[in-house]
This record gives C-alpha cells, structure tokens and sequence, in this order.
C-alpha cells in the first residue's frame, strides 16, 4: 500500500483504484472498498474517514468533559438549586405513610433518595425522578410542587363528574336528567 502523500493531492485527480487504497489505508477493510466503483461515493466516504479520527466520540466527550451533563443530571441540579416548598399529600384509604429518606450514594458522591414503603407519588422531570412520600409534610423544589398542585387540580376537576344528572347517558346518548323526569 502506498502512503497518504504529504503534501495534499486534490482527491478529484485521484484514480479510483487509488482511492480504493486511500480509504483502506483509513480503516475500511478491502472487500468493502472493492464495492465502490465511481469517485463521488469514494471521495465522501474519505473526508467522513477523516473526520471521524479527528472528532472524539461522544463517550471520549462525556469521559474528558466535567462540564457534559445529560438531561437528567442537568434537571436533578436545577432542582436541586430551586428553592423549597412544604407539602402534603393526603393519605387515601387503607394507603400507609410514605417513607423516603435521603441516603449519601457512595459511588456517585451525593445524597439520593430511597424509597422504603408506603404511598407515594413519583414526578419525573426530564427523566430525574423526585420521590413524593404521601401522609408527612415534605419539603420539595417548586417545580415538583407545581407539578403536583396540577395533578391534584385536575383531579378535583373530574371528580364527581360521574354523578352530575347533566351527563350524557352512554347506552342512550342522552342527558341522564332527561330520564330522571
């Protein structure tokens, strides 16, 4: 196999079966560049071949990068910063009180909650998941508050709807206070 030259030949003056041997020689195996038979996808697939040694993969980037976060790790931190609410989620029924504490985690080096028993409601923003223990007074971001203020709204909204005599009768179609009278 011949060298890549130093100084720079434009690919387009290039042969095809000197291309073949350039793309080789960037990591593609023989009977693959055998395929091509025409300049164009040769010359493209070379300047790819290139970039890809000079770029770092996106996991070299999230080893060597203190600063990458993923979405999850970017919401936990903005929560995290958010101030607090105190709230409370009632007990409903035969429902336990939630249990969650905070435990220290070791190997990612922060404190995360663990979930032990009882009734919760979980809010999962952006993929990071905020544990609501129902029955105690708990102390939460705003935003997870938000978020639960308008899961109980709308359903204190829909509740009772099933009684009202103003509803449409699903077997007749018709308003159930039409048959009441």
């Amino acid at each position: 196999m011949s060298k890549e030259p130093k100084t720079q030949v434009p690919l387009a003056t290039m042969t095809v079966k000197e291309l073949r041997k350039l793309v080789v020689k960037l990591g593609m195996s023989e009977e693959n560049a055998e395929l091509f038979e025409t300049k164009k996808p040769l010359i493209a697939t070379i300047d790819a071949l290139r970039v890809k040694k000079i770029v770092e993969t996106p996991g070299q980037i999230k080893r060597d990068d203190e600063k990458y976060l993923s979405k999850k790790e970017t919401m936990r931190k903005l929560l995290m910063a958010q101030p607090r609410v105190q709230i409370r989620i009632p007990l409903e029924g035969q429902d336990k009180p939630g249990v969650v504490k905070w435990v220290y985690n070791k190997r990612t080096k922060r404190e995360e909650q663990i979930y032990f028993g009882g009734a919760y409601t979980p809010v999962q923003l952006n993929g990071f998941k905020w544990i609501v223990p129902h029955g105690p007074y708990v102390s939460v971001p705003q935003q997870v508050a938000d978020v639960i203020g308008e899961q109980q709204n709308a359903s204190m909204d829909n509740s009772g709807n099933a009684f009202l005599t103003d509803r449409q009768d699903p077997k007749t179609g018709k308003p159930v206070g039409a048959t009441l009278e």
